[in-house]
């Protein structure tokens, strides 16, 4: 059984020889060559080096299924700023959006630009050279792109004082998702990954939560479905505390095929509640014991975390995404543990 194969039979919540391990290496693979970032973004996009980072990261790691490119939320193709430190991630500096009006007479297809298009690029050389390993588009999810067009702490306060707007940017931002999707398409791509840190019912509260993610992870996952694709949601915040195991069924109910939880939950309660019925993704904190290690830690917390979730729903990855700054050595010593657990080589 090939990586490729072991991942989706997870998805799939069925067994699989040994537990796929998956790396949302966002921007990480460019340390391992130690290229500038600007190199990378330009602009233009350079996707032949984007692909080279990603395989050369492949080769180190071993993983099962990996995005392809070097990650940007970029939104300067509505007018947005992106900068580009020389050994940093990418950021966005200024939002397309902080005044609103300026959303008038945009179209989301706008989003199809250059660096998209790199991006799809470097995904589609680095499939062609590893068949047997699982392509993942990772697309912003609707907070995440509301957020990211209109400006997080704005979006935030939208909701609370004009919600008229809040929901004009999930409108927006939803689309803009299904233009990304659309346009990576399934050639390359096994599934999507819904990247959504701001889809948080910590900062949005329960009711916002629902309103302004669900309903929209809904809709993009049913989109997605249409095209072939299933789908992982990964929200950030507490959803195993007892009043916010209901919206842990809320997600599910969208037609999500995975969940990944986040740090500051309970693995046992995620895993109990969501048994049958979509995949669970998670294992180590990537902020304390993946940036932090030593082995030794990283060796007994992956292992924590496989002795609850190991199963035929299980994927192991850590916390969040894999960006620049963190050792590699650290990350190595993570997959490393996922294949000796249980005997494994």
């Amino acid at each position: 059984m090939t990586g490729k194969e072991a991942f989706l039979s997870r998805l799939r919540m069925g067994g699989s020889d040994g537990t796929p391990v998956f790396l949302r290496e966002l921007t990480l693979a460019m340390d391992v060559r130690g290229v500038p970032t600007p190199d990378v973004y330009g602009p233009p996009y350079n996707a032949k080096l984007s692909a080279a980072c990603a395989l050369e990261f492949h080769r180190m790691m071993g993983h099962d299924a990996l995005t392809g490119n070097m990650h940007s939320y970029s939104l300067h193709a509505f007018g947005g700023i992106t900068k580009y430190p020389e050994k940093g991630t990418p950021y966005l500096s200024s939002p397309p959006f902080a005044d609103p009006s300026l959303m008038d007479g945009r179209d989301p297809s706008e989003i199809v630009d250059q660096t998209l298009e790199g991006m799809s690029e470097s995904s589609g050389i680095v499939a062609g050279k590893l068949p047997g390993v699982a392509m993942v588009m990772n697309v912003g999810g609707p907070v995440n792109t509301a957020g990211n067009l209109r400006g997080v702490e704005a979006f935030l306060m939208d909701t609370m004082s004009e919600p008229g707007i809040a929901r004009d940017m999930v409108r927006f931002g939803t689309d803009v998702m299904k233009e990304i999707v659309s346009f990576m398409g399934n050639d390359v791509y096994d599934t999507v990954f819904l990247a959504a840190a701001s889809d948080n019912p910590d900062m949005l509260g329960p009711e916002g939560f629902l309103e302004y993610s669900i309903q929209s992870v809904k809709e993009i996952t049913a989109f997605c479905k249409d095209m072939g694709l299933p789908v992982v949601f990964h929200p950030h915040g507490n959803f195993s505390a007892d009043e916010r195991v209901p919206l842990l069924y809320e997600s599910v109910s969208t037609g999500i095929a995975g969940f990944q939880f986040g740090e500051g939950n309970d693995p046992a309660t995620i895993n109990a509640e969501l048994s049958g019925k979509c995949s669970v993704m998670g294992g180590v904190d990537s902020f304390t014991t993946l940036l932090l290690g030593p082995d030794e830690r990283i060796r007994r917390d992956v292992w924590k975390f496989l002795d609850v979730l190991e199963g035929d729903g299980h994927v192991a990855t850590c916390s969040c995404s894999l960006n620049r700054g963190l050792p590699l050595g650290n990350v190595k010593a993570m997959v490393d543990a996922v294949r000796a657990w249980g005997g494994g080589e």
